[in-house]
């Protein structure tokens, strides 16, 4: 059975009232006011039917559709984010391109997950991603998304573009959440027992004393 595993925990953001996370305008253009690597990976995911939600790095702080405050206001609850991490919203051709890629990066753990979108204590809604997490405090963010966006880059061209990015620029970008009922029950099960008697089995290995 192929894809990444699930994982069987949620990412939860606060989302300021204000956010037009629900229909975006300029949503390219304005992830692009942080670095021109960025703006190519929000446009080239939008042309796998998915969309860069949100990063975390050394570099970059912390920028995405769900942090819309910290990108305007940058002083607004500093922190010094160590390691690394990317999310975008699901589409089983990012999961095919994503499963492809991170098989040459040790460092990198990716899985699937589930966003909660918060506003205060009210949740706004659920939202299907697609996670790339390191825990190096010092990851080479840099070099990643380089390889990242060419990679993806080569991944749009040999499919026929949607042109999505344009439109979304131009007449505003509508999300919704992918509910959990579109999914195979059946095969998520099964991938959750593969992955839990895998871990099981590793840590049996791991704990057989030494000859």
């Amino acid at each position: 059975m192929k894809g990444l595993p699930l994982w069987a925990r949620n990412v939860n953001f606060e989302v300021p009232m204000w956010t037009p996370y629900g229909l975006d305008y300029k949503p390219v253009s304005f992830l692009g006011g942080t670095d021109e690597l960025i703006r190519d990976i929000a446009t080239y995911a939008m042309e796998l039917d998915s969309e860069l939600v949100y990063l975390r790095g050394m570099n970059y702080g912390e920028v995405g559709v769900v942090s819309y405050d910290k990108t305007i206001d940058p002083g607004r609850d500093m922190v010094f984010p160590l390691g690394f991490m990317m999310l975008f919203s699901y589409s089983r051709t990012m999961e095919t391109f994503v499963s492809s890629l991170v098989k040459e990066f040790e460092d990198i753990k990716v899985g699937i997950c589930f966003c909660d979108l918060k506003d205060r204590k009210m949740r706004l809604g659920k939202c299907k991603a697609i996670a790339l997490i390191s825990s190096d405090p010092f990851f080479d963010e840099r070099t990643f998304l380089e390889r990242f966006t060419r990679e993806l880059e080569n991944e749009v061209s040999t499919n026929e573009t949607s042109s999505l990015s344009f439109y979304a620029e131009r007449f505003g970008y509508r999300r919704f959440f992918i509910p959990y009922e579109t999914d195979d029950l059946v095969e998520l099960a099964i991938l959750d027992i593969c992955s839990k008697l895998e871990v099981e089995e590793t840590k049996y290995i791991l704990d057989l004393p030494k000859p």
